[in-house]
């Protein structure tokens, strides 16, 4: 309506001219507000009737001819007001044809940019709201997958645990009360804090150690363990269970079934932002299969679904040595968070 008020005020006559500034724009507004009715009635017509009812449903022949229908209306309803409104603002009727066929098609070209223009800003809004559900419904399908992903390797990292401390009940080993109590370390973290979406890095590290001292207990002094953890920041977030299914692997895919020399060597750096993390383990390709289990490929899904572009994985199964190099870039996180946050005030 503003925006016909101000065309009124560049193209006012001369007997609106003699109107003081804010007494011409009150009458223009009286106008426009007389005639609103008859502008706005197609646009809602046709967005809120014609298109859900007949639109939708392929009915285009009816779709026209009830908006044309519509338009005639409005257009001898428009028409209908000038009269009464001419006579209260100028204390006059008009001394023409309300009707004329030239003042019909005046009054069409009248309506078509207030059609025009509310048609724009609901199809506008109505873009928006679709691209605000969309990305809610990626985000919430993308959340499904994760909590999938994560409850399987939650559960293919704890029944491998209990399998190995079956191992060590069956032969009577006496570390198997101090397997027990790391076990129940990790199951706590399993069940405590694999439910939140990211971590502190400190809680990872502290799992990790529990599950390194679970393995020793498991092999004799033949195993080298070399663990070298360089972290800044302790409280550096990171998905649980993003780095622990890479220390298992190397154990249960690579020193459990090296014939000679089994080694684990784990190496964490952060800087800059980055994490930096390689695993390497003794393997024998003769033995081995494949690139590691199915926690594994979890954990590959996971890191595409939070990190996007902002992670590199590199598997290297050589002769001998079995490497993986896992890079995480922290603005891969902070994206994912920053996601959900849109989304919840969304």
């Amino acid at each position: 309506m503003t925006l016909f008020v101000i065309r009124d005020m560049l193209f006012a006559g001369p007997s609106d001219l003699a109107y003081p500034p804010v007494q011409r724009i009150a009458r223009f507004y009286f106008s426009e507000l007389s005639l609103f009715p008859w502008k706005a009635t197609p646009f809602y017509v046709l967005f809120y009737v014609l298109i859900p009812r007949y639109f939708s449903r392929g009915a285009y022949l009816q779709t026209a001819l009830y908006f044309v229908l519509t338009l005639v209306v409005c257009i001898y309803g428009y028409r209908s007001m000038v009269g009464p409104v001419s006579q209260i603002m100028y204390g006059e009727t008009p001394g023409f044809n309300v009707y004329s066929l030239r003042r019909l098609f005046y009054t069409l070209t009248d309506l078509i940019p207030a059609i025009g223009l509310a048609s724009a800003a609901k199809l506008l809004k109505d873009y928006v709201l679709f691209r605000r559900k969309e990305a809610a419904l990626k985000l919430e399908k993308r959340e499904a997958e994760l909590n999938f992903l994560k409850a399987r390797t939650n559960s293919h990292f704890l029944f491998n645990s209990l399998n190995n401390l079956y191992g060590l009940v069956r032969r009577n080993d006496p570390g198997a009360a101090d397997s027990i109590l790391k076990l129940s370390n990790i199951v706590r973290y399993i069940l405590q804090e694999c439910d939140t979406d990211t971590i502190p890095i400190e809680n990872e590290i502290k799992v990790i150690q529990d599950y390194l001292d679970l393995e020793n207990l498991r092999y004799d002094e033949r195993l080298r363990v070399n663990v070298d953890l360089q972290v800044e920041d302790q409280q550096t977030k990171i998905p649980p269970l993003t780095l622990l299914p890479f220390v298992e692997n190397a154990f249960k895919h690579g020193v459990s079934e090296t014939r000679t020399d089994p080694f684990v060597d784990i190496r964490l750096l952060q800087t800059n932002g980055t994490l930096h993390f390689v695993v390497k383990n003794s393997w024998d390709h003769e033995v081995s299969a494949g690139e590691g289990g199915l926690g594994l490929k979890n954990v590959k899904r996971q890191l595409e679904l939070i990190y996007g572009a902002q992670y590199e994985l590199t598997i290297t199964p050589a002769d001998r040595i079995f490497t993986v190099e896992l890079i995480l870039n922290q603005n891969g996180i902070r994206g994912y968070e920053a996601s959900k946050v849109l989304d919840y005030r969304g």
